[in-house]
C-alpha cells in the first residue's frame, strides 16, 4: 500500500466523502458488486492496484449470501467475480477487509513479530476492515470507509553513538487478538504469549515503525548498536487505543537510551505518545517538612522569603549511572570523599556518609543524560532534571536571593539588590553559611571534583579546613572549597589558538572558609565547570 498521500489522492478522497452521502457511485457495470473505498484513518495510506481484500454479504435474514469472496483493486475501485441476488429491496451488511487470507475471514489475528520487510512483515500486520449495513443491491458502487483496527508505533531516534542501529524492537505485547469485522472490534488474546516485534525501518537511524494489537500494555524498549551493544528501556504503561498512532521518542546514548516526551505527532487518530517509565515513587509531606524520594526520606525547610529546599543532599542515582570511587573516571556520579590527615583524598561508600554528604553529579546527570553543548547551554535555566516532580535544580537567581554576592555574568553584570539576600553579611560580602544552618538549611561540606576542562582527567578537591580556634571544630578537616548546583550557564569557553572549545560553565555556590578572612565560611556564587562534580539541592517550583 501507498505511504505516500498525493494532492491528486486528497481531493479524491473529498469527492468520495461526498459520495457516501448519496450512498452510491454510478459505475460502468451490470449486477457486477464493486466497492469503492475511503480510508478514513489513514493520513498517509491508499490502495494501490492489485491489493486484495475478501468480502462477506449477509442479508437481512442473517442468511449469508457471500464469504470471503476476493476482490481485487483497480482503477479506484474493488471488483471481483460476484454478483447481485435478484431480491432488489432486500437489504444486506457488507463486511470487507485487508489484507485477504483465503482461508477464510479472520476471526483471530496475529501481528508479525518481525515487521522489518514492508510486505510479509509491517503490511502484512495491519488489519483494515470496513463494514456497512442497509445496503440495496445497485449498479453502482458501494462507497465503504476502511478503518485501521489496530495500534501503529512510530519509533523516533536520535543517536548520540557513532554507531549505526541495527535493531528496535518493542518487548512484551500480546501479538493474537480476536476479531470481529462486523462491529470493526478486537480484542487481545489474554491466553497468548507475549512476544518481541521488531520494528520496520522507515529511515536508518532515525526512524521505525511497527503495528501491534490494542491493549494495555508496559512494552520494553529494545535498541541494538553495530558496536555489540543492546540497550533497554521500560515505558510506561499505556492503554493502546484502536486505530490510534503512537509516537516513541528516544536518545541512544554510548550506555543508555533515554526515552522522551517530546515530538511531533504524526497519527491515525491522535492518541499522543509513549515515554519512559520514568516516573519515580515520590511523596510530599511539606507539613511535616520531608518529602520521600524513590523510596528515600529527605528533610525540607521552608525559609522566610517563601522558597522551599532540600535541607539535605539528594542521592538519587538515575537509571543506568554508577557513581565511582576515582575521580578521574568520566562516570558522571562520583561519591562523596574525605580527606586524610596527610592530604590525600578517599572516596567514601558508607551508607552514613553518603546520605549526609550526597552524591556529586555532573551536570549532564543531573540534566537526566543531556548532553550540554555550546549552542543549548541556556536552555536548562530552572530545569527539573533528576530532582523529584514539582521540584527543579535552583537557578543562580534562587542562591544569588539568599546570599546576595556573584561573579559577573557574561556581559559583566549581576543581579540587583544582593545586600537585601535573605543571609547577606555585609562584612563578608557574602553569606555566613551558620546563618543558613541557623534557618535549617542544614549545609554539608560535600567538597567537589574538580574538572578545568571537557577533556582532562578530574580530581577531587583536596585542600582541608584548618584546624583553627576561630573555625568551629566540626568543620576541621572536611574540603574548605564545596560547590552547590545551579542550572544557569556562564559561558563557552575556546582556545585562544586553535578556537576550538575547551570547557563550558555553569554558575555554582561556592564556599570560600580561611582563617584569616572568612573564618564562618563565606558563600557566593562564582562558575564551574560543566564536568565538575557537586552536590544538588533540588528548590521546589
Amino acid at each position: 500500500m501507498k505511504k505516500i498521500l498525493t494532492f491528486m489522492f486528497a481531493v479524491a478522497l473529498l469527492v468520495s466523502c461526498q459520495q457516501e452521502e448519496n450512498e452510491t457511485t454510478p459505475i460502468d457495470t451490470d449486477s457486477r458488486i464493486t466497492i469503492a473505498p475511503i480510508i478514513t484513518r489513514a493520513t498517509e495510506t491508499n490502495f494501490e492496484n492489485t491489493d486484495q481484500i475478501g468480502v462477506t454479504i449477509t442479508r437481512s435474514n442473517d442468511f449469508v449470501y457471500a464469504a470471503n469472496k476476493l476482490m481485487t483493486f483497480s482503477d479506484g475501485v474493488f471488483t471481483g467475480d460476484l454478483l447481485w441476488y435478484t431480491e432488489g429491496n432486500d437489504e444486506s451488511q457488507i463486511v470487507a477487509y485487508y489484507p485477504y487470507n483465503s482461508a477464510g475471514a479472520p476471526t483471530s489475528f496475529t501481528v508479525k513479530a518481525n515487521q522489518t520487510d514492508q510486505a510479509t512483515g509491517y503490511s502484512a500486520s495491519d488489519l483494515i476492515a470496513a463494514s456497512k449495513s442497509g445496503v440495496l443491491p445497485s449498479s453502482n458502487a458501494v462507497v465503504m470507509n476502511f478503518k485501521h483496527i489496530l495500534t501503529k508505533l512510530v519509533i523516533n531516534v536520535e543517536n548520540d553513538t557513532e554507531f549505526n542501529l541495527l535493531s528496535v524492537a518493542l518487548k512484551g505485547s500480546v501479538p493474537t487478538a480476536a476479531v470481529d469485522l462486523a462491529a470493526l472490534s478486537v480484542t487481545a488474546d489474554e491466553n497468548a504469549t507475549a512476544t518481541d516485534i521488531t520494528a520496520q525501518v522507515v529511515k536508518a537511524n532515525e526512524t521505525y515503525r511497527a503495528i501491534v494489537i490494542p491493549q494495555t500494555v508496559a512494552f520494553t524498549l529494545e535498541v541494538a548498536t553495530s558496536d555489540g551493544k543492546t540497550l533497554s528501556q521500560k515505558l510506561a504503561s499505556t492503554k493502546l487505543a484502536q486505530g490510534g498512532q503512537y509516537s516513541v521518542n528516544v536518545r541512544v546514548l554510548p550506555d543508555d537510551i533515554i526515552v522522551t516526551l517530546n515530538g511531533e505527532i504524526e497519527n491515525w487518530t491522535d492518541e499522543g505518545e509513549i515515554g519512559a517509565d520514568n516516573e519515580v515513587p515520590f511523596e510530599e509531606h511539606l507539613d511535616e517538612n520531608y518529602f520521600l524520594y524513590d523510596g528515600v526520606k529527605y528533610n525540607t525547610v521552608t525559609l522566610t522569603n517563601g522558597t522551599t529546599w532540600m535541607a539535605e543532599p539528594l542521592i538519587y542515582l538515575p537509571k543506568g549511572l554508577t557513581p565511582s570511587t576515582d575521580p578521574t573516571a568520566d562516570s558522571h556520579v562520583w561519591y562523596p570523599y574525605e580527606i586524610t590527615a596527610e592530604g590525600a583524598t578517599v572516596a567514601t561508600t558508607d551508607e552514613k556518609a553518603i546520605k549526609e554528604l550526597g552524591y556529586l553529579y555532573d551536570l549532564q546527570a543531573a540534566f537526566g543524560g543531556k548532553e550540554i553543548t555550546e549552542t543549548n547551554l541556556t536552555s536548562f535555566e530552572g530545569a527539573q532534571g533528576i530532582c523529584p516532580k514539582g521540584w527543579h535544580i535552583p537557578t543562580r537567581l534562587e542562591y544569588f536571593n539568599l546570599v546576595g554576592k556573584s561573579t559577573n555574568d557574561v556581559d559583566g553584570k549581576v543581579p540587583e539588590d544582593g545586600d537585601k539576600a535573605l543571609f547577606y553579611d555585609t562584612a563578608y560580602d557574602g553569606a555566613k553559611i551558620p546563618s543558613l544552618n541557623d534557618a535549617g538549611f542544614n549545609y554539608q561540606f560535600s567538597g567537589v571534583r574538580m574538572a578545568t576542562s571537557l577533556t582532562g582527567a578530574g580530581s577531587y578537591q583536596k585542600t582541608a579546613i584548618a584546624s583553627d580556634d576561630k573555625i568551629q571544630a566540626a568543620w576541621h578537616g572536611k574540603p574548605a572549597m564545596n560547590y552547590y548546583m545551579t542550572s544557569t550557564a556562564f559561558k563557552p569557553i575556546y582556545n585562544s589558538t586553535s578556537g576550538l572549545l575547551t570547557n563550558i560553565q555553569f554558575f555554582g555556590l561556592m564556599s570560600t572558609i580561611n582563617t584569616a578572612k572568612y573564618p564562618e565560611g563565606r558563600l557566593s556564587l562564582s562558575y564551574v565547570s560543566i564536568k565538575a562534580g557537586m552536590q544538588l539541592r533540588c528548590v521546589r517550583d
